[in-house]
């Protein structure tokens, strides 16, 4: 069996080299790498001696609490009752961008938590708060588990005099397409101890590993899929995100990101790039229209406004000024809205760095 995954140690402090990686080993399978966490259920949650601000009123959406550095986001916030300095709050964690419960935060900050909007506009102060910082198990990724590990020489030593609780593997994950490419995560991958260690039944010097943690940030289970295909080839023809849906839009934008390739030259300025804009019904879509727009099935020009920005700069295969053709655009207009379109043609235009000719 061809190995699909390798791990790569670019974190601990005994790389021989802090400049370099350390190869840690090849697996046939790695479960938990897809893996769907569960939606965060409601909770209560109390403000403690709170100096409430005009804004608190009764639906607040998402809201930061905030007591530096730590910033702990919670969504579906509803204030409830407010009585004698204490506000009653109902919400939810939120999965990606919640505290990890092992963060160190201390029982009453110096200054005290701020709440506040994702604008910044603060909606209360307070000197405690009761509910929010607990461990949540139920929603920890699973354990993983290494299924036909064969782990480099300096780590097989280590597995071989292995105790619970005194070996740990910190390591970023890519997958080995068929054709020798690696295309890597983007998630920080795992860090976990090792928990038990058996011989795999895949093959002789392979091991079975189980991890007493899980990946850092699971890639959704229905990618797996996408992952399948683009391990054994590369999209050969334009569209293959046509039919998904705009979170798996999302995971094939991670795939042409994790499968670009720097070693072609950038089409020189003046040229000009066709969008095909009859699926761009979401943003996206926009980004992998345009990333096949610039680079050709499967390709990649950005995934967020931040990432474009940075390839209209350079060496991601087009070289500012260039000319984009952007068929069917009333599509975009109704499906994402004037302001948003517009807001996305803005940044491409801005400093003339791209001429967007929009078209029927």
């Amino acid at each position: 069996m061809r190995p699909l995954w390798l791990l790569t140690d670019e974190y601990s402090d005994d790389i021989p080299d802090p400049e370099l990686s350390r190869p840690v080993g090849t697996c046939a399978e790695i479960d938990g790498l897809f893996a769907d966490l569960p939606e965060p259920g409601l909770e209560r949650f109390a403000l403690v001696d709170c100096d409430p601000g005009p804004g608190l009123r009764a639906r607040l959406g998402e809201v930061c609490l905030e007591a530096p550095p730590h910033d702990t986001w919670l969504r579906d916030v509803t204030v409830v009752g407010a009585a004698d300095g204490r506000v009653e709050l109902t919400g939810r964690v939120h999965t990606e961008r919640h505290l990890r419960p092992e963060a160190e935060m201390p029982a009453v900050p110096v200054d005290g938590f701020r709440l506040s909007l994702p604008d910044d506009t603060t909606l209360a102060r307070c000197r405690a708060v009761e509910g929010v910082y607990r461990p949540r198990p139920e929603l920890e990724p699973p354990d993983v588990r290494l299924i036909g590990f064969r782990p480099e020489p300096w780590l097989r030593e280590r597995l071989a005099t292995w105790r619970p609780g005194r070996l740990r593997i910190s390591a970023s994950i890519s997958g080995r397409a068929a054709d020798g490419r690696e295309l890597r995560t983007l998630e920080p991958g795992v860090f976990a101890d090792v928990a038990a260690v058996r011989p795999s039944p895949l093959g002789p010097d392979l091991f079975d590993v189980d991890l007493d943690g899980g990946m850092t940030d699971p890639i959704p289970a229905a990618a797996r899929t996408l992952w399948d295909d683009w391990l054994e080839r590369r999209p050969s023809a334009p569209g293959t995100w046509h039919a998904l849906d705009t979170a798996m839009r999302h995971e094939w934008l991670r795939l042409a990101l994790a499968g670009h390739r720097h070693d072609s030259p950038d089409r020189p300025a003046g040229a000009v790039h066709r969008l095909d804009g009859r699926y761009v019904t979401d943003v996206n879509g926009f980004y992998c229209a345009l990333g096949e727009a610039i680079n050709g099935p499967g390709g990649y020009f950005g995934w967020n406004l931040d990432a474009v920005d940075d390839c209209l700069r350079g060496r991601w295969g087009a070289t500012t000024p260039f000319r984009l053709e952007w068929s069917h655009f009333p599509v975009a207009r109704t499906s994402l809205g004037g302001d948003e379109v517009d807001y996305l043609v803005g940044l491409l235009t801005e400093e003339d760095r791209v001429t967007v000719v929009p078209g029927g």
